[in-house]
């Protein structure tokens, strides 16, 4: 009897951790079309009245999420990834990694102790959609596969095509 229980107990405590890192939940704004998967701990903030996307931020870990969506002058989605990477650079932060193809960019930054991660992705109509996770470079691992998740959650609203 007691190796069932045992068994049983056993089971249950590799569920937790699982059911744990399936705490996400998904934010969609429907202004874009897109979605994006939110890690456990971050809080909304505040969220755009006009519909541009939210903040959250982990008590846990200090970090903080953006997330929003853009029309960029003339749907030129390259030029609008470029544009923000120089914004990050004047803004005193020292662009670590990049990379921007024709409907998904990356790249990210550090500054003092702190360091970023953007993503975004072309969607319908010309518009694009970001987000960024600032953290403190002592979480610098931690945060490798919740990046991972969040690069791969985010996507255009089903049926999109973005433009070629």
């Amino acid at each position: 009897m007691r190796r069932p229980l045992l068994g049983l107990a056993l089971l249950s405590a590799l569920a937790l951790p699982a059911a744990a890192e399936d705490d996400w939940h998904p934010y969609a704004d429907s202004r874009f079309g897109y979605t994006v998967d939110i890690p456990p701990g971050f809080e909304m903030r505040a969220q755009a009245e006009n519909g541009e996307g939210a903040r959250f931020h982990s008590n846990d870990n200090g970090a903080t999420l953006i997330v929003f969506g853009t029309h960029p002058e003339g749907g030129d989605f390259e030029t609008d990834v470029t544009e923000r990477i120089a914004y990050e650079k004047a803004d005193g932060w020292r662009i670590i990694f990049s990379r921007v193809s024709p409907d998904w960019a990356s790249f990210s930054g550090a500054r003092d102790r702190e360091v970023f991660y953007a993503r975004a992705i072309a969607l319908c109509d010309g518009s694009v959609a970001y987000f960024r996770l600032q953290y403190r470079t002592s979480k610098l691992t931690s945060f490798d596969g919740v990046i991972s998740r969040m690069a791969a959650a985010l996507s255009p609203a089903e049926g999109c095509q973005p433009p070629d």
